[in-house]
């Protein structure tokens, strides 16, 4: 089974589409919401729809330690989580679910959209091969809602390291997941999320955070050479699939 995680705090204005693109899902899975006291609908929302678990989070603690409460309950042996201003596609959920259960993986990810909603624009975020060397080098070479993992996997790294991390928190775990060469990863060539970016977003309202919690990560200095392969790599997977959606 899938767990799919939810962290969320005042979240009303798009837990709805969130926990909708969950539920068109035909594999197994639950949908875990861990709700960091929303004082706005988002409960009222949220009791909208029985299947949902819904968790409190007392200690505020940050995303991460919400999420990682979340995985804690989670029954499912496939972990994902999926921020409650985004949404997935669930036919990449199923091809990525169906890879990573067949083959034994213990993560796989995919190409993600990134939808820009106070500019009204999509952009398409490809994901990269050889994500583990990527990773070591310091580059994250996919979106984070685009990915599932083993719970195997995430416990034999530790897990999410929510007291050093706020914004970046999905980083560290991957990074800490490809030093691990006994933990198997895989691409998949589908479109699996729709990752929203706005101004008022917990990133964008973190920025200079998210440049301190850059100290934490296991390595952050990327190379001119690396840098440039990676923007080589996703200008030319860029440039396929737009041709190919033509």
């Amino acid at each position: 089974m899938l767990s799919i995680i939810t962290p969320v705090l005042n979240g009303s204005i798009y837990i709805e589409s969130t926990i909708i693109s969950i539920k068109k899902l035909s594999i197994p899975y639950e949908h875990i919401i861990v709700d960091g006291g929303s004082t706005d609908s988002t409960l009222e929302i949220i009791n909208k729809y029985p299947h949902v678990i819904l968790i409190s989070q007392v200690e505020k603690l940050g995303m991460y330690h919400a999420i990682d409460l979340g995985i804690n309950k989670a029954k499912g042996e496939i972990l994902t989580w999926v921020n409650s201003d985004d949404k997935i596609i669930a036919f990449g959920y199923e091809r990525m679910y169906k890879e990573i259960i067949d083959n034994k993986l213990d993560l796989v990810f995919s190409n993600g959209t990134h939808h820009f909603i106070d500019d009204y624009k999509y952009k398409i975020v490809t994901s990269l091969p050889f994500a583990r060397y990527f990773l070591k080098e310091g580059i994250f070479p996919f979106v984070q809602p685009s990915s599932l993992f083993s719970k195997k996997g995430y416990e034999k790294v530790g897990g999410l390291n929510y007291k050093d991390f706020k914004i970046i928190g999905d980083r560290d775990l991957f990074q800490k997941m490809a030093f691990d060469n006994t933990l198997q990863m895989k691409y998949i060539p589908v479109f699996s999320s729709v990752f929203l970016r706005y101004q008022e977003s917990l990133l964008y309202r973190n920025l200079d955070l998210l440049k301190e919690e850059h100290a934490f990560t296991i390595k952050t200095n990327v190379s001119l050479f690396n840098r440039g392969i990676y923007h080589l790599f996703r200008l030319v997977k860029n440039n396929y699939w737009k041709l190919k959606n033509k």
